[in-house]
């Protein structure tokens, strides 16, 4: 199987809609955040249908080199941004939280206020090459968090991003899957992992949301095998998620069972209505790539 046959669709609205109603009705306390976010990813995938973004074009050369030694097709800072539709996207997502999400409210009518004097396309790059003083010097400008900026400003580009994975999905239809830990695409790391219907283990892109088969056992971050070093944990009532914990290098990875879950997977939802288990792995002194922003 190469690479290429393992991508998923993007889940339509409907399935969006539809899954969140079911976690809401699954999950309770989850109900406000899995309202807002539903809204938020909706809006991305409408946003994400009205991009306009040429392909990032690779060499044969270069491509046969970062082949041979086992690079990600690209840097993250050569991602391509639709800029008109990030910012549509920026407005929209500013009233989402003005209107359902209390904790967020103020900063969201700050920041639409204030857009005029943002430079998107300088915090875009910052956020792509971990330039953290251009978003800090932005943060201060707007007198709010850094966090809730970058935030803001990563959930506008990510439709633009998920968009080039998706077109650089194609140099790799014919390459041997990479078995790494890190994305084939761009580099990052995995902030999740699932069990597709053969219980194979597919890692998801905390950057991208590209999607690559993996090993199943040991340690995507770090590579160990040792037994004595990798755990896990789960709940019985919730017995589709397993969170995989490395005492090597402390990093932990949760991982949902395709074959147990009983509704539309949209894996950003069931990142949202998995945050009580980033909670207690980091209880537990865990770390992982999701970004900070999401415990919103």
């Amino acid at each position: 199987m190469n690479l290429n046959d393992m991508i998923r669709p993007e889940p339509s609205i409907e399935d969006i809609d539809q899954a969140a109603r079911l976690i809401q009705k699954a999950r309770p306390s989850y109900g406000p955040i899995i309202e807002f976010y539903g809204q938020v990813f909706i809006a991305q995938e409408k946003s994400r249908q009205a991009l306009e973004l040429d392909p990032i074009l690779i060499d044969s050369e270069l491509l046969k080199l970062k082949f041979d030694n086992g690079m990600p097709l690209i840097d993250p800072s050569q991602f391509r941004i639709d800029r008109i539709r990030a910012e549509s996207l920026l407005k929209t997502l500013c009233s989402l939280a003005s209107n359902h999400a209390p904790k967020l409210a103020s900063h969201a009518r700050k920041l639409q206020a204030g857009l005029d004097r943002l430079d998107l396309d300088l915090l875009f790059q910052g956020i792509l090459e971990n330039r953290e003083t251009a978003i800090e010097k932005a943060a201060l400008d707007m007198n709010m968090p850094v966090h809730v900026l970058m935030f803001f400003v990563f959930l506008s580009m990510a439709p633009s991003l998920q968009t080039c994975a998706s077109q650089l999905a194609v140099y790799l239809k014919d390459s041997s899957e990479p078995k790494k830990g890190y994305c084939p695409v761009c580099g990052s790391h995995p902030n999740a992992a699932f069990l597709d219907p053969e219980g194979k283990r597919v890692l998801m892109c905390s950057l991208c949301a590209h999607e690559w088969h993996t090993r199943r056992m040991g340690c995507v971050f770090c590579d160990s095998n040792d037994t004595r070093l990798q755990h896990y944990f789960f709940n019985e009532e919730e017995k589709e998620y397993r969170v995989y914990l490395c005492d090597n290098c402390q990093n932990y990875l949760k991982v949902i069972d395709l074959r147990v879950l009983n509704r539309t997977f949209v894996p950003r939802l069931e990142q949202i209505a998995t945050l009580h288990l980033d909670m207690k792995a980091r209880e537990k002194g865990y770390k992982n790539a999701l970004p900070g922003f999401h415990d919103l």
